[in-house]
């Protein structure tokens, strides 16, 4: 069974928790034994096919228009491809069994879409990124350029009809896709499966979750001492640490903010980001003092840092359900999130987790103080969350995806084996 998994994104080091997504899940299918032959399309420099294990390929190919050309208005988002269809895509998806794609949007998408339907292959997708609001965020962002630009205050009105309708406009592709798929792998809270069905009235759709790599992300302990060490950090100093993207978007300059916040009341505090540098000078010019930006880091480094920090925060508010919250569960950490964020991958709020209310930096500096504060209150949740079942990216292919792909193709060739019989 050949399926084709579509990435519309730049694989690199420096990839997304979208693109992450699927690398950890190839990792994870070295071992299995089955007929299943996976080729993941992603986008990158130059093409090239990269055999990654038994039952994985990637097809790397070079996007036709890169979304690159956006970044002179502002828009710093991942590239994708901007090309409403890839001709070599839609002939090299004839061979296929299946066809999965993970956006509901860009070239990849639309081009399968198409393909699905002139080459009769069945069509499956899943969301990963909660594009409708980074839109909102982008189409303001280009629009207060605009404003300024040429003093146009009294549009402001008018430029958040116009975000808002671009967002509108976002959730509706989402609709109108999911309607015509086969099966649809989706998350929780407005990309719930109940709230797709009223939607969409697509009566296959399911929860995908997010899994992680449990030889890697995991209670073992560590000798604090040598991390403290390598970071040049004081013993006597309470440990912030985020990961992710550091960007605006993601949640790092509102931590900065925050940092600076506790460092002004006098907290004895160090804040490391580890991540992709896109708004670290940002970060460094509001906090200056005691704030470090790492860059880039390999996971195991990552989970060292989960395990021995105080606390793990992350005041993204545009997440679908970020695995950075699930890792640093996993390790043992005690996660300090925003409700349309980080929130999403809390089940116990209080318990597993703190969910701050509003982005208020005096809110998040006081709600931080208070935590650093109570050692006995830190024990207690990392003790609750020791006790949560997180599942590994094995399980989450054989109990959510594999499944639903075998079952549609199964019922594929059985249709095909009618028609031509009848014939």
């Amino acid at each position: 069974m050949k399926i084709a998994v579509l990435v519309d994104l730049k694989l690199s080091k420096h990839s997304g928790g979208h693109v992450k997504y699927w690398e950890r899940l190839s990792e994870a299918l070295t071992n299995l034994n089955h007929n299943l032959k996976l080729t993941i399309f992603f986008l990158g420099e130059e093409k090239k096919v990269v055999k990654k294990n038994k039952y994985v390929d990637y097809f790397i190919n070079k996007p036709l228009i890169s979304s690159k050309v956006l970044k002179k208005i502002g828009i710093d988002a991942d590239d994708t491809d901007l090309s409403p269809l890839n001709p070599f895509l839609f002939c090299h998806l004839k061979k296929f069994d299946l066809i999965h794609t993970t956006d509901q949007f860009f070239s990849m998408a639309s081009t399968a879409r198409l393909a699905a339907k002139f080459w009769s292959i069945p069509l499956t997708t899943s969301i990963h990124t909660d594009t409708p609001p980074y839109t909102k965020y982008y189409v303001d962002k280009v629009m207060n350029n605009f404003f300024s630009k040429y003093n146009a205050f009294n549009l402001i009105s008018k430029k958040n009809k116009i975000s808002n309708f671009f967002e509108r406009r976002m959730y509706k592709k989402i609709y109108s896709y999911i309607k015509c798929v086969d099966h649809a792998m989706v998350a929780d809270q407005i990309y719930s499966p109940d709230s797709l069905l009223r939607k969409t009235g697509n009566q296959n759709i399911t929860k995908l979750h997010r899994g992680i790599d449990k030889k890697v992300f995991n209670f073992n302990r560590i000798a604090k001492k040598n991390v403290l060490k390598k970071y040049k950090i004081e013993k006597d100093e309470k440990i912030i640490f985020f990961s992710g993207r550091i960007h605006e978007l993601k949640g790092a300059i509102h931590l900065a903010k925050v940092h600076a916040k506790l460092i002004s009341q006098g907290f004895k505090v160090t804040t490391l980001l580890a991540g992709e540098r896109i708004h670290a000078r940002e970060c460094q010019e509001i906090a200056p003092n005691k704030l470090h930006i790492l860059g880039y880091l390999q996971k195991h480094e990552i989970a060292d840092l989960y395990r021995i920090c105080d606390l793990f925060v992350f005041p993204s508010q545009f997440e679908i359900g970020p695995n950075v919250v699930i890792e640093a569960k996993a390790c043992g950490a005690v996660c300090v999130v925003s409700p349309n964020g980080g929130g999403k991958r809390i089940y116990s709020p209080g318990n597993d987790g703190i969910i701050v209310k509003n982005m208020s930096t005096k809110l998040w500096a006081d709600v931080i103080n208070k935590l650093l504060s109570d050692p006995v209150e830190i024990k207690r949740i990392k003790s609750f969350v020791k006790n949560q079942k997180i599942k590994s990216w094995k399980e989450i292919y054989c109990d959510e995806l594999m499944p639903h792909w075998k079952k549609i193709v199964t019922l594929k060739n059985e249709k095909d084996i009618i028609i031509n019989t009848s014939s």
